[in-house]
């Protein structure tokens, strides 16, 4: 099969390229960052592309295999409003709605399912669809449509009352419209994790005022900003502490590791630093905690 050539003579990659800026050139567009990943798909290695609902040619769930072997799972929502989903790491950081595989199937699609393409391009999907949204589950389309045996668990702007009750009828649902979408389940697994870093918390606390755990985690008290620094960092999962330079920023990191310590919930602490503040580091957890550490120095081969 030619490819397609465009007014100017122009093949889809050539054109892509004379849009681009540089490589090396930082200051693109999220226009730019998409086109990139058009690219991509277009120019590396095929991959392999099953769809596993093919009653649902275009809005269906696809297996995206590559050569390395590497499988992944890309989901078609809306062509027209450009909602899909992916499980690739890109995917899940960029910000964009897209990536490599998600514009690999969409090229797929619309040279194995050109008219079906075209007409979903004009039309929403039929499907309804189930996905996470910020706190709850919601139905983002065709609400109207859904089983009867669900109703009982919809709130009336289209949320999900009772997220797993919902989820348990869904599952033994035999519409082929019903789609769960495969963002739920880190969905639910977030969430579940959050609600036991909050019952940790409490149980820490807990324990604090009863005595059982000793009211500082350091030979010498923190002050009550740099103490809710150390929860913050401990019982937040992934965490970020910007306190202004002098106000003990490392302390603060070190004794959420010493907590996290004495609680069972980490054995090691890998700590990555500049080279001139391993020193300080080292003094800092000597002074403050009983825990020991080993300070990496040398060349790469050494160390």
């Amino acid at each position: 099969m030619k490819k397609r050539k465009s007014k100017k003579g122009l093949s889809p990659a050539e054109e892509l390229h004379r849009s681009l800026p540089p490589i090396a050139n930082w200051n693109t567009t999220d226009e730019h960052e998409v086109n990139r990943r058009r690219l991509r798909a277009i120019e590396e290695p095929p991959l392999s592309i099953e769809n596993k609902t093919p009653v649902h040619p275009i809005f269906s769930t696809f297996k995206v295999c590559s050569q390395s072997g590497e499988t992944y799972s890309v989901e078609i929502r809306n062509l027209q409003k450009r909602v899909f989903a992916s499980d690739t790491i890109d995917f899940q950081i960029n910000g964009l709605g897209t990536d490599k595989h998600v514009e690999a199937v969409l090229l797929h699609l619309q040279k194995k399912e050109r008219k079906a393409f075209k007409e979903a391009l004009k039309s929403e999907s039929d499907r309804i669809d189930v996905v996470p949204s910020r706190d709850e589950l919601r139905i983002e389309r065709n609400l109207h449509m859904l089983p009867n045996s669900l109703e009982n668990c919809m709130n009336p702007d289209g949320t999900v009352g009772d997220p797993e009750s919902f989820l348990e009828i869904a599952t033994k649902s035999r519409s082929s419209k019903l789609r769960i979408s495969q963002e739920v389940a880190p969905w639910l697994e977030s969430r579940k994790r959050e609600t036991e870093r909050t019952l940790l918390r409490r149980d820490y606390e807990a324990k604090v005022v009863s005595g059982d755990y000793p009211a500082n985690e350091t030979k010498l008290p923190l002050y009550p900003y740099q103490r809710d620094g150390m929860l913050h960092l401990a019982f937040t999962e992934r965490a970020l502490l910007a306190d202004e330079m002098g106000l003990g920023k490392t302390i603060q990191a070190v004794a959420a590791c010493a907590l996290l310590h004495r609680m069972g919930k980490v054995r090691r602490v890998l700590v990555v630093s500049p080279a001139s503040l391993k020193s300080e580091w080292e003094e800092q957890i000597a002074k403050f905690t009983d825990l020991g550490n080993q300070i990496v120095f040398g060349i790469p081969e050494k160390r």
